[in-house]
């Protein structure tokens, strides 16, 4: 459905200055609402759409998917996005989803796993026996990578030494470059992997077909081992929050915790200041009537 006006749009976003992230993204997201809307709509052109192809749409990723407020907006964000170039170059008279709200967000702590979590998470993954697999969880949760920049590692963006090692990380938010440290235990993990596997190709990790790993795939591998160690819905950004929570529970300065986790603003990193459910049940055990 209409894949030659998604190509020109996709080609407006590189000419744009738009990261190769953020265009995969949107390539996705439209993808998978394009497929929805071929199967459960009358709609079979781009140039068509209707506010009740969007409505329907929302309650679907509401209701069917189960996706969270912050993620049901941004694929509605992605999609008017798309309109709104459609309006601008005289595709369409009017942006469908002008009228269309959005999900009512609740402003809450982000997600983490609690000591347990992490543990049982690591632990199968090492039961697992999976050098790949084992490389990718301790990845992300020593290192809070995003997805995209886990998945677009190359192995000589791996800088290992006796006594320190780094991630060159190229494909950052906003095409950010930057560099994180990598601790003792992942040094070694990575290390084994990189002899072990043979990653001589052009990904760090790659799929079973041997080219480059996909969100997708990286999403189920997580979600995978999440059901094995018992951990409810385990995502790659579940783990990218752990680490951020950790750095500031052992301490850590909030502009360096910024600064590793790739913030371009620190008050994006104070949502790891707020406490969890672990620290607010640790706090109230305090209270005692003995």
């Amino acid at each position: 459905m209409g894949d030659d006006m998604l190509d020109v749009y996709f080609n407006h976003l590189a000419a744009t200055g738009k990261s190769d992230n953020t265009i995969k993204t949107y390539r996705r997201q439209l993808t998978n609402f394009f497929t929805w809307l071929e199967s459960n709509s009358e709609c079979n052109d781009p140039k068509s759409l209707t506010s009740i192809d969007a409505v329907e749409y929302r309650r679907y990723l509401q209701e069917t998917k189960k996706l969270k407020p912050a993620s049901v907006n941004t694929a509605l964000a992605t999609i008017e996005a798309f309109c709104i170039w459609m309006q601008k170059e005289g595709y369409i008279n009017h942006n469908p989803l002008a009228d269309v709200k959005r999900v009512e967000q609740v402003q809450e702590a982000p997600k983490w796993l609690s000591k347990n979590e992490k543990y049982r998470v690591i632990r199968t993954a090492l039961n697992e026996k999976n050098k790949r697999n084992v490389a990718i969880i301790l990845t992300l949760l020593m290192t809070g990578l995003r997805a995209e920049e886990l998945i677009n590692l190359q192995p000589e963006d791996v800088l290992i030494s006796e006594r320190k090692g780094s991630l060159i990380v190229r494909s950052g938010k906003g095409n950010k470059r930057r560099v994180v440290p990598i601790p003792n235990d992942l040094r070694k993990c990575l290390g084994e992997y990189l002899v072990t596997e043979n990653a001589t190709g052009k990904w760090l990790f790659r799929s079973q077909r041997a080219d480059q790993l996909t969100y997708d795939g990286l999403y189920n591998l997580c979600v995978t081992i999440g059901k094995k160690a018992n951990v409810e819905a385990l995502t790659p950004h579940i783990l990218r929050h752990t680490y951020g929570h950790d750095l500031v529970v052992s301490g850590v300065r909030i502009d360096i915790v910024a600064k590793l986790m790739g913030h371009s603003k620190i008050d994006t990193t104070l949502i790891y200041t707020q406490p969890g459910e672990e620290e607010l049940q640790n706090a109230v055990e305090k209270i005692s009537f003995t």
